[in-house]
């Protein structure tokens, strides 16, 4: 691993000859952004083919909690976080198959429990908020070599489970009764990608932040949807949106001295805006 990372920082100096690219800091961020923004928007076009966008601010949020138990227990803060949110995703599902309730009546409830149990910790605890601006906003600029490994382990394994059950999930989404009959199976199918969901956001929150790690999942893919015909230009756009947003909003973030979370999930916006135009357009003819 240490001579592919060497090959990459230097990879970096020859082909980016720029003055945003010369600290290793910018290296790292970037490293992380090609990594992180195709899984986010990846994983997005299911949430958005799902219609489950607020499912995935609701593990976002649950992170807070996550995060104020990992303090308090003097526990790793971001393992505690990533731990916490794969035990709410698992916990919605379970609900959801065991009882008669809409799956958003489901994730209101758990969104209110959590986000309510996270403020009640740090109210209790007032040293605690001290600790939390940084996992908020994020903070791409601190990521090291070791979190880059991780990253890449999570890219590897994500897109390995996009590649085998992706249309096992688009078939599910479409009728999941149906899907059944055809030998799919349904269960463990929503396990799995609610496990794998969790992971993605809880992981991003290092780089874009609580507040705005949902919108990197869902803009990059509603912007691929207003310009794409089938699920497969759909899948490629929103990472090629993602990836041009990422990169985009963190050069104009070393420039402007912004948070690059925000700055990132703007290029997004602005991206969807775009292609909400084109869209326009195109059906004009």
């Amino acid at each position: 691993m240490n001579g592919i990372y060497n090959l990459i920082l230097s990879l970096a100096d020859t082909l980016l000859p720029f003055s945003w690219a010369k600290p290793l800091f910018m290296k790292h961020a970037l490293i992380a952004v090609l990594l992180i923004t195709p899984m986010c928007s990846a994983m997005g076009v299911l949430v958005v083919s799902f219609k489950m966008a607020f499912f995935s601010d609701t593990i976002s949020h649950s992170a807070f909690t996550g995060i104020a138990l990992g303090i308090m227990f003097s526990i790793n803060p971001y393992a505690a976080m990533i731990l916490f949110g794969l035990a709410i995703a698992v916990g919605i599902v379970y609900t959801r198959r065991e009882t008669n309730l809409s799956i958003d009546t489901i994730i209101g409830v758990f969104f209110c429990a959590t986000v309510s149990f996270g403020i009640a910790i740090i109210s209790y605890f007032k040293g605690l908020t001290r600790n939390l601006p940084s996992f908020l906003y994020g903070e791409i600029l601190t990521v090291g070599k070791t979190e880059l490994y991780w990253f890449f382990i999570l890219f590897v394994t994500v897109f390995l489970f996009l590649y085998l059950y992706y249309n096992r999930l688009l078939y599910i989404g479409l009728n999941d009764k149906i899907a059944y009959t055809k030998g799919i199976n349904v269960k463990r199918c929503d396990y799995m990608y609610s496990l794998v969901l969790a992971l993605v956001i809880t992981v991003s929150i290092k780089i874009i932040g609580i507040l705005l790690v949902t919108g990197m999942i869902i803009v990059p893919a509603a912007a691929a949807r207003n310009v794409s015909r089938n699920a497969s230009t759909m899948f490629w756009s929103s990472i090629l949106f993602g990836l041009v947003a990422g990169v985009s909003g963190l050069i104009s973030s070393f420039y402007l001295d912004t948070s690059t979370g925000a700055t990132i999930v703007l290029w997004a916006s602005v991206i969807f805006f775009v292609t909400l135009v084109i869209k326009k357009y195109i059906n004009a003819f």
